[in-house]
């Protein structure tokens, strides 16, 4: 098995050695195509928060020697904090704390018997255009839905901003926290 590679000069492609042993390549223009010998490190134990991240280097000899290497390609591994976790939105933690919030309650009321013709269908429609914001990234549904219930429910500037702030407590996407705050309100 070969432990060599060829280095393509002019883009640094790695390409793999055209023969099965570590014989050197009759006629390889080693101005094009470096012979490279590969060494491979042991991967370290990564310790608690820690995480293998491959490294490379390269070291050239002065000369082509005599078996047809340029240099050697060491294969290593460096020990690196791991990344944070990713937080993901929680959205039915939103939606739980939503539906119980007293003020939705109050603007749900208000917004079904309201003069508003669109009061009951955005009432009626808010779990369904929360559920394409979540499911499908909507946000422009929702914006509308919500749009409609806030103007027929009148809730208040105060009641909105809590529910704004719990938005972003529960990492909702940017788009939906700002389909939330609609730009004109009465």
């Amino acid at each position: 098995m070969t432990t060599r590679i060829l280095y393509r000069v002019s883009d640094a492609a790695q390409l793999p050695y055209p023969r099965q042993d570590d014989d050197p390549v009759v006629g390889l223009d080693h101005s094009i195509l470096r012979v490279l010998r590969v060494i491979q490190e042991p991967p370290p134990e990564p310790g608690e928060g820690q995480v293998l991240q491959p490294t490379e280097a390269i070291d050239w000899l002065p000369a082509t020697d005599p078996t047809g290497l340029d240099g050697t390609l060491t294969r290593g591994w460096e020990l690196v904090p791991a990344p944070p976790a990713p937080v993901l939105p929680d959205w039915l933690g939103f939606a739980g704390w939503l539906y119980q919030f007293p003020p939705i309650f109050a603007a749900m009321d208000a917004a079904r018997h309201s003069t508003d013709p669109q009061g009951e269908p955005a009432t009626t429609g808010l779990p369904a255009a929360m559920d394409e914001a979540r499911l499908r990234a909507n946000y422009s549904a929702f914006a509308q839905t919500w749009g409609q219930f806030l103007l027929a429910s009148g809730m208040a500037a105060g009641d909105l901003a809590q529910i704004v702030a719990k938005a972003s407590d529960c990492n909702l996407p940017p788009d939906f926290i700002t389909a939330l705050q609609p730009e004109a309100l009465p």
